[in-house]
């Protein structure tokens, strides 16, 4: 009896690890309630199916799932996929009731709702928006047509595209348009440095002409004069200087009054 007493109680208690979530049924009959993680004791003679909580990949171990799909323009494209996932703990009990164990939910669910929400995503876009250089964006659309596939049965976390791969004939394409579009990227530099050079000469024209307008308004007979006078107090002693008068003919002078 003693023997028989310890095994029931050590069958009605059950041990729900770190990340893990329980679901207990007995006799085909599923509780509705979920185990959270801890020690719980239960009906000696029930069952507990333990599902993981945590982020999980798909495919497993850093595995990828390698997907053929077609463009809005019907162009076949092999994509390698992979995403992050998890299991709310709220829902184990009805997936569990519905599907059942953790391994047939990543097979019917996961599986499915990857191959179907890439395809549906895929078929939105066109050859040039899948190898736009912004594969994030790519990513957040298969990530919601994915989502959309899975319902509320999982929760799709995020989608990472590896690689694309086209027919041939698509690449190079691909390759000469971006060729043709680095080209014109180039150009267009080119073009904007010359009118920016262009620009520069026009404004230093205009400050040129400015300068040469105040400078002429300045230049009146008074100041002339004036000038004129300033610059012989600073010529040293027998330098010979023109010396303006009203007919227009100049004259030479040493200074310190002597003539020639």
């Amino acid at each position: 009896m003693a023997v028989g007493v310890l095994l029931a109680f050590l069958n009605a208690v059950t041990l729900i690890d770190v990340g893990q979530v329980g679901v207990k049924h007995f006799l085909g009959k599923v509780d509705s309630g979920s185990l959270s993680q801890g020690i719980h004791v239960i009906n000696p003679f029930a069952s507990v199916e333990k599902m993981s909580v945590r982020e999980q990949a798909f495919p497993s171990d850093g595995g990828i799932e390698s997907i053929e799909a077609q463009t809005s323009e019907q162009l076949n494209v092999t994509l390698e996929v992979s995403l992050l996932y998890r299991i709310d703990p709220a829902k184990a009990p009805g997936l569990f009731q519905r599907i059942g164990t953790e391994r047939e939910i990543k097979n019917r669910i996961v599986l499915n709702s990857v191959r179907n929400g890439t395809r549906d995503a895929i078929a939105t876009k066109s050859i040039n928006e899948i190898f736009s250089p912004n594969r994030r964006e790519l990513a957040d659309a298969m990530r919601q047509a994915i989502q959309a596939k899975a319902g509320d049965r999982i929760e799709v976390i995020e989608v990472f595209v590896r690689e694309i791969q086209a027919p041939a004939r698509v690449r190079e394409a691909i390759e000469v348009k971006l060729q043709r579009e680095q080209q014109v990227a180039a150009e267009r530099f080119q073009t904007e440095i010359i009118q920016e050079r262009a620009r520069q000469k026009i404004e230093e024209a205009k400050g040129i002409a400015e300068a040469q307008h105040i400078i002429s308004e300045g230049l009146t007979p008074a100041y002339l004069t004036f000038h004129y006078i300033e610059q012989l107090t600073k010529l040293p002693q027998g330098s010979v200087v023109y010396v303006p008068t009203e007919g227009g003919v100049p004259l030479l002078r040493l200074l310190e009054g002597s003539r020639r």
